[in-house]
């Protein structure tokens, strides 16, 4: 709402000697997207101004059905759990070869709406956030029913559901932090491990945070895990970056079985980064000052 587009002005707030004022300046010379969003048409018209590739993370709120697609295309298919779009026959397909499966918000949701279910002696049992169940089922019709009028499945992804290994019953996440540095170059700059409360089947309310090589430790895994996951966050935000939107920064969610079987469980568009604040006052600093040397370099020679 800043934008002057004839003037080619913004109204905005700067910060000069330590403090805050609103100022009317000219078009930057980059721009580092923090907008929440799938659309791209303000971006464009930014674009038409100061330059095509002057804007980084073109758009934020990515697709979870149209990344599995990409990836899966480009080499990580055996690291992305089958991703579906919602539909009723798939779904009752999967609980009755499978016996349990979840559905989550193809876009967004920060946890929210992931369901859980089990099929079992002709029974379905739904599951929000925890292993208890909130409500039992008989009937494939009464199920699907109750689904659609607790959510609207059109906007959701079908995945099967997945085991992952826990630490004293606290179920853990593996997060890498992959973005570009003052040099343009792809960087792993923070990790972390979200360790969920005890009976919880997410990670999203969060019970503790940690450095994932101390996870890796005392559950007992092979620290050359960390390794590898540098390597599939780095690989990720290349196939991403060339198929899907100009990027400097994205977040790559892990989850392992206890077999050490790693599995890609989400790949965030626009990374919460205040949680490294719990890792440390240097891992905060540097996560938020890394996208602003990227974008002195786009400045500087883009």
């Amino acid at each position: 709402k800043g934008i002057d587009w004839q003037k080619k002005e913004i109204q905005g707030i700067v910060l000069n000697n330590g403090n805050w004022e609103e100022k009317v300046t000219r078009f930057p010379d980059s721009i580092y997207n923090r907008c929440y969003t799938s659309s791209t048409i303000t971006i464009e018209k930014l674009e038409r101004i100061i330059g095509k590739g002057k804007v980084f993370n073109s758009y934020t709120k990515f697709d979870k059905y149209k990344v599995y697609s990409i990836l899966k295309e480009n080499g990580l298919e055996d690291l992305i759990p089958p991703t579906y779009p919602y539909a009723r026959e798939r779904l009752l397909n999967m609980l009755h070869e499978k016996g349990t499966a979840l559905i989550k918000l193809a876009k967004g949701s920060l946890g929210a709406g992931i369901l859980r279910f089990i099929f079992q002696n002709k029974e379905y049992k739904v599951y929000k956030q925890t292993f208890y169940p909130i409500k039992i089922i008989n009937g494939a019709d009464d199920f699907i029913l109750y689904i659609e009028k607790l959510c609207k499945p059109d906007n959701y992804i079908i995945q099967p559901f997945i085991s992952f290994a826990s630490m004293d019953g606290h179920v853990f996440d593996m997060r890498m932090l992959v973005q570009k540095n003052k040099n343009g170059i792809w960087d792993v700059t923070a990790d972390m491990s979200r360790v969920g409360h005890r009976n919880f089947f997410i990670t999203n309310f969060t019970y503790g945070v940690q450095r994932i090589q101390k996870v890796l430790e005392d559950t007992g895994f092979d620290k050359s895990i960390l390794t590898k996951l540098r390597e599939i966050s780095l690989l990720t935000a290349k196939i991403l970056e060339k198929k899907l939107c100009f990027l400097g920064e994205i977040s790559v969610d892990f989850g392992i079985e206890p077999n050490g079987k790693l599995w890609i469980i989400e790949v965030n568009g626009k990374p919460e980064k205040t949680v490294f604040g719990r890792i440390s006052k240097e891992t905060l600093q540097k996560v938020f000052i890394t996208p602003i040397e990227y974008a002195a370099y786009l400045a500087a020679n883009s």
